[in-house]
């Protein structure tokens, strides 16, 4: 189990990572974060594959084509984790060492979103305050780190959890 889980976790942490970067890259200069979101999520369900195929693997090759859905999950969840780590480890060494400026970015580009919200003054305020505090927060490297992974985790899962259900399959009477 632990070669396929190392091998599929790695594969989906590098996809993870490849898409980072390619977001990244597509928002550009125009610092327009809306643009990338979908497709980010799209390459996380892309990456979280990798679950599926890593199951279907281990079922087939080490199990003779049966698995429980505990086995089933297993493999999915450790899969998730090591691909959530692999996103965790791109996104700081991202963060840290290629563009630095992504907070005051963000920022900007939060701020000019609720300015053109049509919300009160008063509403403005009290959400970009909460942003600030949030922000201010997200420095402190475990923080980071933390909301990162649980960017990415869930999803794997949720992805973990239908493969499992979908992938179970009884030993056949001989």
């Amino acid at each position: 189990m632990k070669k396929t889980v190392l091998i599929h976790g790695f594969i989906a942490g590098a996809i993870l990572i490849v898409m980072i970067y390619f977001m990244l890259w597509l928002v550009g200069d125009t610092n327009n974060f809306d643009k990338g979101e979908s497709i980010g999520y799209i390459s996380m369900v892309m990456a979280f594959s990798m679950v599926f195929f890593g199951i279907r693997s281990y079922r087939d090759k080490h199990l003779g084509g049966s698995i429980t859905f505990n086995k089933a999950f297993r493999v999915g969840i450790l899969i998730s984790l090591i691909a959530s780590l692999c996103y965790v480890a791109g996104w700081m060494y991202y963060f840290n060492f290629v563009e630095n400026h992504f907070i005051e970015n963000y920022t900007s580009f939060y701020v000019n979103k609720l300015n053109a919200s049509g919300k009160t003054a008063v509403e403005i305020k009290t959400e970009i305050d909460a942003f600030t505090t949030n922000m201010k927060n997200y420095k402190d490297p475990a923080v980071m780190s933390l909301f990162t992974f649980l960017e990415v985790f869930p999803i794997g899962l949720i992805i973990s959890v239908l493969c499992a259900l979908l992938m179970r399959r009884k030993p056949t009477a001989v």
